[in-house]
């Protein structure tokens, strides 16, 4: 049966595959989060999610880094082009955002469409939500040793508060040079 079911993966091209996967992680993702909300409300959910989305942020950084066999990051582009490289593994189709030039070691984030806005807004608690993905964000930071700063903090969805979503972040001299 092992060899039937392959076969029947097979069917499947690698980048179809892959999406189906991240649309699957996605969906049980968005289950457990509603879940979780029902049975023990927003602020339980919320913080439950954050030391998740931290934890999950270390992992993913470790995980790419090794598998890609890459160099310490040095210098901001280097970090930029690795949060590229994080954000398109993992769903390239979840968030659609730029980046900004902000200054010495600053950068910020302008977040046009975020999946988790949007699937809170249709389940109705996205004034409610603490913004998970930028928590996985802060931990690519800080698994790759840079000391940073963002401004706002973390903490409530700004395109719940009727906000745009622009985040700046910025990495402490020091952190970057060899």
């Amino acid at each position: 049966m092992k060899k039937q079911a392959n076969e029947l993966l097979r069917r499947l091209s690698p980048p179809e595959r892959e999406t189906l996967l991240i649309k699957c992680w996605m969906s049980h993702d968005a289950r457990w989060f509603m879940v979780v909300a029902r049975e023990f409300g927003m602020e339980v959910t919320n913080r439950i999610s954050q030391i998740g989305a931290h934890q999950v942020g270390k992992v993913e950084a470790r995980r790419i880094v090794r598998a890609l066999q890459l160099p310490p990051v040095m210098p901001l582009y280097d970090y930029l082009l690795l949060q590229e490289v994080f954000i398109i593994f993992l769903g390239s189709d979840l968030i659609d955002y730029r980046v900004i030039e902000a200054g010495n070691n600053a950068y910020q984030v302008h977040v046009q469409y975020c999946f988790a806005y949007e699937n809170t807004t249709h389940a109705g608690v996205a004034d409610q939500l603490e913004w998970g993905i930028f928590a996985q964000i802060t931990d690519w930071l800080e698994t790759l040793g840079l000391v940073y700063e963002t401004k706002p903090s973390l903490g409530m969805c700004l395109k719940a508060q009727r906000k745009e979503c622009i985040y700046t972040v910025t990495v402490k001299d020091g952190t970057l040079s060899p």
